[in-house]
């Protein structure tokens, strides 16, 4: 009886010894591959402009990177209103040859288009985009990762498309009252001693 005991707290503590080198596995895995994904945002210093980013949000390097689509993507879809005309597909760029390093953090941002051109190609539904890659420099042949990510325009629909480009309109407004300086103190001189 007592042997089948030992038996049973053995095999407890194989199981106990074998979920811990898992989660340990899990964690590592966790603060050392990379993650790809694809999303869509507005650009901030372009007003109405809506940017495609690609963007490695892992803790490791990614490489050899290829997208698949369930569905082809617009490019260049500008037209604040639904245009009559469909936006072009995408037929080149990094989606569709591909990436061949992404650094931890590194992003890669496209001008996708404004609402009306993008909303006439993609209509109402999501976009998945799923990105495969592998570990940079990894050592073993289970180097394979995937993520997917949706994209969706109807998401961006009455967002604020007011300019906020701040530093922008500052500097041109310092340019405005520079050259103004410059007619006042040109005016003072003219009028001589």
């Amino acid at each position: 009886m007592q042997t089948e005991w030992v038996n049973w707290v053995s095999l407890f503590m194989a199981l106990i010894a074998t979920a811990s080198a898992m989660i340990t596995y899990a964690v590592y895995r966790s603060s050392t591959d990379p993650e790809v994904i694809v999303y869509a945002d507005t650009d901030k210093k372009r007003p109405s402009v809506i940017i495609l980013i690609i963007e490695n949000i892992g803790k490791g390097p990614a490489e050899n990177i290829s997208f698949k689509t369930s569905r082809s993507l617009p490019e260049k879809a500008f037209s604040i209103e639904e245009p009559r005309n469909m936006p072009n597909t995408m037929s080149s760029g990094p989606i569709v040859s591909g990436i061949p390093f992404l650094a931890p953090n590194q992003k890669i941002v496209l001008t996708w288009g404004q609402y009306g051109g993008l909303k006439k190609y993609i209509g109402g539904e999501s976009i998945v985009v799923t990105a495969y890659y592998g570990r940079a420099n990894a050592k073993f042949w289970l180097n394979k990762l995937s993520s997917s990510s949706k994209l969706s325009v109807e998401a961006f629909y009455q967002t604020d498309i007011s300019d906020s480009n701040w530093d922008k309109k500052i500097s041109e407004t310092l340019i405005k009252t520079n050259e103004q300086l410059k007619s006042i103190d040109k005016a003072i001189k003219s009028l001589g001693p």
